[in-house]
């Protein structure tokens, strides 16, 4: 999918968390193409995405479908390859907790909502990017569902993004820390 490829080289947090509305999407649409070919494309005018460009993204969820079938994926969870890179974020922060002065900051700033966060999960969740990934994903869910986000909650979820921020901006610019 061009859409997708293109927020992976961009922004790789967002990649990650759009891949999982991507996940939700097909999910509420029963992995059904031609629903999502309806609902997703259906009202969107040749002027802001030609037949090309839709046809391709079409291509693209087709394959995402394909994926998560393959992988069992049809009730709940994430694909393989989206958590491969949920993992290299987790390395990445744990080096730069190390070896970086201003990650080290906010990160500590985090540390706190992160906690609770992975306290809530109650097992669910023990990875510290996980719990900040989720928790922007939920607040987007939360929005998209028109229901109110508590101030605390909104105040755990604006460290989260600094955080995946962080971690975004240093792989787009700066690759992988050597170790």
């Amino acid at each position: 999918m061009l859409l997708v490829d293109k927020k992976k080289q961009e922004n790789i947090s967002e990649y990650i968390i759009y891949m999982y509305q991507t996940e939700l999407l097909i999910r509420n649409f029963e992995f059904d193409i031609e629903k999502i070919k309806i609902h997703v494309f259906g009202n969107i005018p040749d002027e802001k995405m030609d037949e090309a460009i839709k046809a391709e993204e079409l291509k693209g969820y087709a394959s995402i479908i394909e994926d998560m079938k393959k992988e069992g994926l049809e009730k709940e969870g994430h694909l393989s390859y989206v958590q491969e890179e949920v993992q290299k974020l987790a390395d990445l922060s744990m080096t730069l907790q190390i070896e970086n002065e201003d990650y080290r900051a906010v990160f500590n700033a985090a540390r706190p909502a992160i906690r609770q966060s992975i306290q809530d999960s109650e097992g669910m969740i023990n990875n510290p990017i996980q719990a900040c990934l989720n928790g922007v994903f939920g607040l987007l869910i939360a929005r998209m569902n028109g229901k109110e986000v508590p101030e605390d909650v909104q105040d755990h979820i604006e460290h989260f993004g600094n955080v995946l921020s962080f971690l975004s901006a240093w792989k787009r610019e700066k690759g992988q820390p050597r170790n």
